[in-house]
């Protein structure tokens, strides 16, 4: 009688070790690494980034991308550069599904928050202003450019690699 209630009580403990140690695996926060860039040029229209960068196991697992481009008043009259900004970035970013993008206009800006988990890819630092007798704009999509920043989910990196990579990149992170 004495035996079975002894074994009864190391199975206990063993049971509750076992729930603890998930517990602390399940609760373990991965880093998030945010970093920022912002741009503003000689047509006084500021271009900035915001990277929400979740990294695990040396590798990134989400990342969260707010772009913001901000207009001066001399380029937010009648001829409607908001919404050309809105339907070039819409395009930019159709290789993605339409809930990981989303573009908003406000009276003076376009923001674009991009969300990618799945093996996906963000250019950074890949837009440029120029005037051609009105306001021209230029997104760089090729991956393989030196003037662009490629990141992709499932990318290996360090959390201090990556902020390397970034800060290398003319970003300031934290």
């Amino acid at each position: 009688m004495f035996s079975s209630k002894g074994k009864i009580f190391p199975l206990i403990i063993t049971v509750m070790l076992i729930m603890i140690i998930i517990y602390l695996f399940a609760t373990v926060e991965q880093p998030l690494v945010v970093c920022e860039k912002k741009n503003k040029n000689d047509l006084d229209i500021t271009v900035s980034e915001r990277l929400e960068t979740t990294l695990d196991s040396n590798e990134i697992r989400k990342m969260v991308l707010v772009k913001t481009i901000v207009l001066p008043d001399e380029y937010l009259g009648d001829n409607n550069q908001l919404d050309n900004i809105m339907f070039i970035l819409d395009k930019s970013y159709q290789y993605l599904d339409e809930e990981q993008v989303t573009i908003t206009k406000s009276k003076d800006r376009v923001v674009v928050k991009v969300v990618v988990e799945d093996d996906e890819t963000i250019i950074l630092n890949n837009i440029e202003f120029f005037d051609n007798e009105g306001l021209q704009m230029r997104i760089n999509s090729n991956t393989k450019s030196s003037e662009v920043l490629t990141l992709r989910v499932d990318d290996d990196y360090s959390e201090g690699e990556f902020m390397t990579r970034l800060k290398n990149n003319g970003y300031h992170c934290k």
